[in-house]
């Protein structure tokens, strides 16, 4: 069964209130995670048939598992915390070293906690009773498993969290037969939550460059000067990168966006090396570590140029592009606005982070 005839014909107009919405920044550092980790741009804001609490976790849960997995990633991790703890974060007497964290209820699930009822091989209790620690944990999890993508969302789901919905009938799961059904069923109702979450509720400038870097390189064509050409000494990876990059020029910037309708930064260098058959990290601080260090001198189009841009640092940059030659860069900038060729000169005016050559 697809996730289109799950989906089909289901209305969220009971879900599509939005109101007051503001932004939040949540650190994923704020129960000790790894300080590699940029924030997730948080939206804030209530969703219909969802309680304050429910919401505000939903919102987490989307902005932390879309920054490292996309939308596929951050619609399983809803599918799982809708099941597991309907979007709770939850205590558990059998393990007391969570009774000192905040809760939003209390499970009895063997020794599990939080949102995605993770027992203590996860983590720590205080990771797993952070809504955006413990999404980080799922995602983690959900990172190791090969192919995840071409799964079923509740395949993956049930491949992570491991639960009595194997396939095989039971006494626990009811005699299902199908893989996930328990997430299964969760299916439309995430799905809603998701389009909720997502609609209109673009942080304004997260991960971005800022305005002022972003002159055009070029008149027309979004930067790209009409007599542009590849350099003869560019790789064949470097090539297919670039061919790629350039292909979606024009194309909208959206935080956490993979493509194929929209990109943020990091989201657009990852898949044009992907095309290339080259792996690297989801987040601008994850292919900061990618490849082997640059020069300006020697850089080659497919290199990767990280800068502070708004929510960053040289130390920890928030914002990357993809040198293409000839002294430009091809890059998704901001929150309204598209992808498109600067100068690389504009590009680093305002601070250079890293320079990555990937091959």
């Amino acid at each position: 069964m697809s996730l289109t005839h799950v989906v089909a014909g289901l209305s969220v107009s009971g879900l599509a209130a939005l109101g007051g919405l503001g932004l939040v920044t949540v650190a994923a550092g704020q129960s000790g995670a790894l300080p590699s980790r940029p924030p997730a741009c948080v939206s804030s804001g209530p969703v219909q048939g969802l309680s304050a609490a429910q919401a505000e976790n939903a919102r987490i849960i989307v902005a932390t598992a879309e920054q490292r997995t996309g939308r596929a990633g951050a619609y399983i991790a809803l599918m799982v915390a809708l099941t597991e703890s309907d979007l709770r974060v939850l205590s558990n007497p059998n393990d007391p070293v969570g009774a000192a964290f905040p809760s939003q209820g209390v499970g009895h699930d063997h020794d599990s906690l939080g949102l995605f009822q993770q027992r203590p091989g996860w983590g720590s209790a205080s990771k797993r009773m952070d809504p955006t620690e413990s999404t980080q944990l799922f995602v983690d999890a959900l990172l190791r498993v090969n192919g995840w993508q071409s799964m079923t969302p509740w395949y993956a789901a049930q491949t992570v969290q491991g639960s009595a919905f194997t396939g095989l009938p039971s006494a626990a799961n009811g005699g299902s037969r199908a893989v996930g059904e328990n997430y299964l069923r969760q299916a439309g109702r995430a799905s809603a939550i998701l389009s909720v979450v997502e609609g209109g509720s673009s942080p304004v400038g997260c991960g971005g460059a800022p305005a002022d870097t972003l002159a055009p390189a070029a008149p027309g064509a979004h930067g790209l000067p009409p007599t542009f050409t590849l350099p003869t000494t560019t790789s064949p990876a470097g090539r297919a990168a670039v061919a790629f990059a350039l292909a979606q020029l024009g194309k909208p910037y959206l935080w956490g966006g993979n493509g194929p309708g929209s990109f943020d930064c990091s989201g657009l260098t990852q898949q044009a090396w992907r095309r290339a058959g080259v792996s690297i990290g989801r987040v601008v601080t994850e292919q900061l570590l990618d490849g082997a260090p640059t020069t300006q001198t020697a850089l080659a189009p497919g290199d990767l140029v990280m800068i502070p841009g708004s929510e960053g640092t040289l130390a920890s940059p928030g914002h990357v592009g993809m040198y293409i030659g000839h002294g430009l860069v091809v890059n998704a900038p901001r929150t309204g606005d598209v992808i498109r060729v600067v100068s690389y000169q504009s590009f680093v005016s305002k601070g250079l982070s890293g320079l990555r050559h990937i091959s």
